[in-house]
C-alpha cells in the first residue's frame, strides 16, 4: 500500500501505532480481516512482530480478539464512518498491557487501526480525529492555495524571462545589423571623400577647358561626355555620404505635409498611370527639423522602390501622423529615443520581401532588380539621411503582401524658419584676397585657378601652419578664409578659430568630401557654418565665395 520511502519512514517514527486491514469481501459474515501494513510503533506495542504477519488474516494471528471487535473493524470498511473501539488488553504473555484504539477508514475500501498506550490517550475519542482532520483539510486547502499562487508565479516569471531573452536576441541581432551598417558606412564615406576630390578637380577642369573651347571645336563633345561621366559618379559619391551619414544638412523648421503637398504632382508624373498613389495627411501635424532638399530625397526613393516592386500596378499610400514612441518601443528597436515623433508610412501592394531580404535591404549596393536595373543606392541613401536627422526607418513586409516603411523623426517646438532671402543678383567676380587652405596639392591648385579666373587674390597654404604664418605676414587685409575641414595638424575650424584673433572680422568657407560624425556631431563643425560640398564647380565654387563675402545664405544648397 505505501510505496513511497519517505512515507514508510514518516510512519515507522510516529509513537502511535499504525495497522491496515482489509476485508476480503464485504458480503462475508465471517469478516475475514487481513494484514496489509503495520508500522514499527504497532509491533512494539503489541510485543509482535507484525511484518511477517502480512497477508494473514487477524483470526489466524490473534485468535483471542474478539469478533465483536472485528465486527466492528469490518463495519468501519463497510460504511466508511471511524468509530472508537474502546481499550484493547493485550494477554499476559504480550505484556498485558491496555491500550486505546480507534478505527478509521482507510484507502481502497481497508481500516487503519490507530492505537497507542493508555498513557497517551489519543485514538479513544473520534471527535479529536475528527477536528484533526478539518484542521489537516484546511492546512491541505492553504497548501493547495499556495501552490497555485507560486505556480502562476513561476509560470509567470518564465513568461517574462522568455520575452527578455527574446528581447534580447533581438537587440544583439540590430545591434549586428547596426555594427556592420556602421562599418560599411566608414568604408564608404572614405572612398567618397577620397573619390570627391578627384571629381572636383576633373568637373572643374572639364568646365575650364569647355569656356575656352569654341561651340564648333571637335573636343567638345569629348569633354562634354567626360563632364556627364564626372556628375554621375558625383551623384553616386553623394548617395554614398547620405548613407554614411557624412555630409552637412541645412535643416529648416517644417511641416513635412507641405513637403508631400508639395511633391505630389511630380511623383505622380514619376509613378505612370498604371500605379496610384493616395496621400493622407494628419491634422495639425507636429514640425520637424530637418534639412528640406534631403527629407524630399528619402521621399523620392521611397516612393520609386515602393513603384519597382509593382512591375503591374498597384497602389502607393503616402501617410502622416503625430506618434510617440515610448520607452517599450524604444527597448525593441535599436537606436530608437522615446518622445513624441513625427510618422511617414510608405506602404505598396507590390511582391513583398522575406526575412533575409529586409535584413539587407538598406545596404549600399544591394538591390533585387535585374542587372543594370538599379543602383543599390536608394534605400541606403534613405536610411542615412534619416539616420543623420535623429530619426528613424524600418520596414515591415511579407511574400506577396506589399511592404511599409515606416519614417520616425523627432519633433521640434521651435517656430517654422521664413523662406530663404535670394543670392545677390550681381556677378560672381570678387577682387578680395581669399587665404587657402588644403592639404590635397590638386585640389588647392584648382580652386586657387578658379578664385583667380573670377578675379580674388589668392594666398595659398598646403598646412594649418603655413596658413597662420601667412596672416600673421601679409601686410594687407584678408577677407575669407577658404578651408578643407579635415587636415593634418589640426582641424579647419580651429585654424579659423586661431586665424580670427589675428584677423577680426574675418569670414570664413568650409569645404569637404566628407564630414563624419566628429565633425558634425562632436561639435567640430558647428551647426549652420558656411559649407561648400566637394566635388565643386568652378561657377559653385564662385557662387559659394559670393556669398559668404556678401553675408548671405546660400542660393544652391548642393
Amino acid at each position: 500500500m505505501v510505496d513511497s520511502t519517505f512515507h514508510q519512514a514518516v510512519l515507522d517514527s510516529a509513537p502511535l501505532g499504525f495497522v491496515v486491514l482489509r476485508l476480503d469481501d464485504p458480503r462475508d459474515p465471517d469478516e475475514r480481516l487481513r494484514f496489509v501494513y503495520a508500522n514499527r510503533a504497532a509491533s512494539l506495542l503489541v510485543a509482535v512482530d507484525l511484518e511477517r504477519c502480512i497477508g494473514k488474516t487477524v483470526r489466524e494471528e490473534f485468535p483471542w480478539i474478539p469478533a465483536q471487535r472485528l465486527r466492528a473493524y469490518a463495519q468501519v470498511c463497510r460504511t466508511r464512518e471511524p468509530r472508537t473501539i474502546g481499550p484493547v488488553v493485550l494477554p499476559a504473555e504480550r505484556g498485558g498491557r491496555t491500550l486505546n484504539a480507534g478505527a478509521f477508514p482507510g484507502p481502497d475500501g481497508s481500516v487503519v487501526i490507530v492505537f497507542e498506550s493508555v498513557d497517551q490517550p489519543f485514538c479513544g475519542d473520534v471527535s479529536e480525529w475528527k477536528r484533526a482532520q478539518e484542521v489537516l483539510r484546511a492546512s491541505h486547502d492553504e497548501l493547495e492555495r499556495r501552490v497555485a499562487q507560486r505556480t502562476d508565479e513561476l509560470q509567470l516569471e518564465i513568461a517574462q524571462r522568455f520575452r527578455a531573452e527574446e528581447a534580447l536576441q533581438r537587440t544583439e541581432e540590430q545591434l549586428r545589423q547596426a555594427q556592420k551598417m556602421e562599418a560599411i558606412g566608414r568604408l564608404a564615406g572614405g572612398i567618397a571623400h577620397d573619390f570627391n576630390n578627384l571629381l572636383s578637380v576633373v568637373l572643374s577642369y572639364c568646365d575650364l577647358m569647355l569656356d575656352q573651347l569654341g561651340p564648333e571645336s571637335a573636343f567638345r563633345v569629348d569633354l562634354e561626355e567626360i563632364r556627364r561621366a564626372g556628375e554621375r559618379a558625383a551623384t553616386l559619391t553623394r548617395q554614398l555620404l547620405a548613407f554614411s551619414r557624412q555630409q552637412v544638412l541645412l535643416t529648416r523648421v517644417l511641416d513635412l505635409n507641405d513637403v508631400l503637398r508639395g511633391m505630389r504632382r511630380m511623383l505622380e508624373r514619376l509613378l505612370g498611370e498604371d500605379v496610384e498613389m493616395e496621400l493622407r495627411c494628419a491634422q495639425r501635424l507636429h514640425k520637424i527639423r530637418v534639412d528640406p532638399a534631403q527629407i524630399e530625397q528619402v521621399v523620392m526613393n521611397l516612393v520609386v522602390n515602393a513603384r519597382d516592386a509593382m512591375p503591374t500596378g498597384g497602389t502607393i499610400t503616402l501617410e502622416t501622423q503625430n506618434v510617440v514612441l515610448d520607452e517599450e518601443f524604444a527597448s525593441q528597436h535599436l537606436g530608437v529615443k522615446p518622445g513624441p515623433h513625427v510618422m511617414l508610412s510608405v506602404s505598396d501592394t507590390g511582391c513583398g520581401m522575406d526575412e533575409e531580404t529586409m535584413a539587407r535591404i538598406f545596404e549600399p549596393f544591394f538591390t533585387t532588380k535585374d542587372r543594370g536595373k538599379g543602383t543599390g543606392l536608394g534605400l541606403s541613401t534613405a536610411f542615412g539621411i534619416v539616420k543623420q536627422s535623429a530619426g528613424s526607418i524600418w520596414v515591415d513586409s511579407q511574400p506577396g503582401k506589399g511592404a511599409t516603411f515606416k519614417v520616425y523623426l523627432p519633433v521640434t517646438r521651435e517656430a517654422p524658419s521664413a523662406p530663404a532671402p535670394r543670392a545677390s543678383s550681381h556677378g560672381l567676380d570678387g577682387g578680395e584676397t581669399v587665404l587657402l587652405v588644403e592639404d590635397e596639392d590638386q585640389v588647392r591648385a584648382l580652386a586657387a585657378c578658379i578664385l583667380r579666373k573670377f578675379g580674388y587674390r589668392v594666398l595659398e597654404a598646403r598646412r594649418p601652419r603655413e596658413a597662420i604664418a601667412l596672416a600673421e605676414d601679409e601686410p594687407g587685409p584678408i577677407e575669407l578664409l577658404l578651408t578643407d575641414v579635415v587636415m593634418p595638424e589640426m582641424a579647419g575650424p580651429i585654424l579659423a578659430r586661431r586665424l580670427a584673433t589675428l584677423r577680426p572680422g574675418l569670414r570664413v568657407l568650409f569645404m569637404s568630401g566628407y564630414t563624419d560624425d566628429a565633425i558634425v556631431r562632436r561639435g567640430i563643425l558647428e551647426v549652420g557654418a558656411p559649407f561648400l560640398q566637394k566635388p565643386f564647380v568652378p561657377e559653385a565654387l564662385a557662387r559659394r565665395v559670393r556669398e559668404v563675402l556678401d553675408g548671405l545664405p546660400p542660393s544652391h544648397p548642393r
